[in-house]
């Protein structure tokens, strides 16, 4: 806390005058005393009205070898390399850490919710989903703006009937905005209530504290217009504050007519994975919830971890499989036309240079990358 001297006839002779809320503060000699002790001594200063104690500081604010708030904590080279911080388990190895922010997005109707559903109840349940590993239950709070409850319901009993799993009490819960009488308020909006009611339902600070957060969707659960870079930044401050108390969150968003998310890029800058699903090119109707799972960031895995695969759920039962040579060389030849680098698309796909040289020349002869194109082996952007 800092004290700012007062002018006048009380400076001097060892002692200063400042302010507290309103309330003369005597300053002598690196302590702080109150005038209403010592009115005898003080009787300029004495006032007779009754006041909260304040919270006071030690003369030296960091004694203690801690920062005040208004200070930010500075680390030294060896305090950096050496201050022991406990290691970041996995919710879902590897895809998705503890305290981590995770995207995932698509166009309409590829089957985000199922995807949703399956690693809630995984994570829940301590069990493992499609090509990830789960070590043990956590708890979930699955935040739904979108969908009504009626079909929310019948979803999940298919999902934990197909995966031969139901969560512990407390350990799996909705907040479905079909089941509130006003909605859920815009969680964009820079008044925080909608916020705040998110965080009292994660229950922080106690036993029961949430550990996996999931937002199904942006677009349903925040106003704003999606590329304003001011509405983002009240969700990023707030899942950065999440992020911080031990909340993992993954929210769900949609693909523009591209095929790339909507809205501001400044999106990704915090988050470490972000998640592409995309239909193949032979998906019918019938094959039901049939989706690529591409990673377009992935912090903290790579090589095969990072390979694209397919995920199915038909029938009451998920499968996985590995993308074909097809699918892998739309994949390159997409993020080829993109602007990205070998270098960045080896990094993204988990391929390696050599394939993604071959899988660029073979999309070449296919006419899927004309001569404006990167050609193979090279690039320009690495972002």
């Amino acid at each position: 806390m800092t004290y700012k001297p007062s002018s006048g006839p009380n400076q001097g002779h060892g002692r200063n005058v400042a302010a507290y809320d309103g309330v003369d503060l005597i300053y002598i000699d690196g302590q702080v005393l109150l005038p209403e002790r010592y009115p005898d001594l003080y009787p300029e200063l004495y006032k007779p009205a009754p006041m909260a104690k304040p919270e006071l500081l030690p003369a030296n604010d960091n004694a203690a070898g801690s920062p005040s708030r208004s200070e930010l904590l500075a680390l030294d080279w060896n305090d950096w390399l050496t201050k022991e911080v406990p290691l970041r388990e996995k919710l879902i190895d590897p895809i998705i850490p503890q305290k981590g922010l995770i995207e995932i997005y698509s166009k309409r109707g590829i089957g985000k919710t199922w995807l949703g559903l399956g690693m809630s109840i995984s994570v829940a349940t301590g069990t493992d989903f499609l090509r990830w590993k789960v070590s043990k239950p956590r708890r979930v709070l699955y935040v739904d703006g979108e969908m009504d409850f009626a079909e929310m319901q019948v979803r999940a009993r298919d999902m934990a009937a197909a995966m031969g799993v139901s969560p512990n009490p407390g350990y799996l819960r909705l907040v479905s905005a079909d089941m509130q009488e006003s909605g859920i308020p815009d969680l964009a909006s820079a008044d925080s209530s909608g916020r705040d009611m998110i965080e009292k339902t994660l229950r922080l600070g106690t036993p029961e504290k949430v550990d996996l957060l999931i937002l199904d969707n942006l677009s349903s659960l925040t106003d704003a217009p999606e590329n304003s870079d001011e509405a983002w930044d009240h969700m990023k401050r707030w899942f950065l504050s999440l992020r911080r108390r031990g909340v993992t969150v993954i929210f769900f968003h949609h693909a523009g007519k591209g095929g790339n998310q909507r809205g501001t890029s400044k999106r990704e800058d915090p988050l470490n994975t972000v998640i592409k699903l995309a239909a193949p090119r032979d998906y019918r109707e019938e094959d039901g919830a049939r989706f690529e799972i591409h990673y377009e960031k992935h912090r903290g895995f790579y090589g095969a971890d990072a390979q694209p695969f397919e995920a199915q759920f038909r029938d009451g039962k998920w499968t996985a499989k590995m993308l074909s040579e097809e699918a892998r060389m739309l994949q390159v030849a997409e993020l080829t036309r993109q602007g990205l680098s070998v270098r960045k698309i080896e990094e993204v796909t988990g391929h390696s240079k050599s394939d993604v040289g071959r899988l660029q020349v073979k999309a070449r002869k296919q006419g899927l990358l004309g001569q404006k194109d990167n050609d193979p082996g090279t690039g320009t952007r690495d972002g």
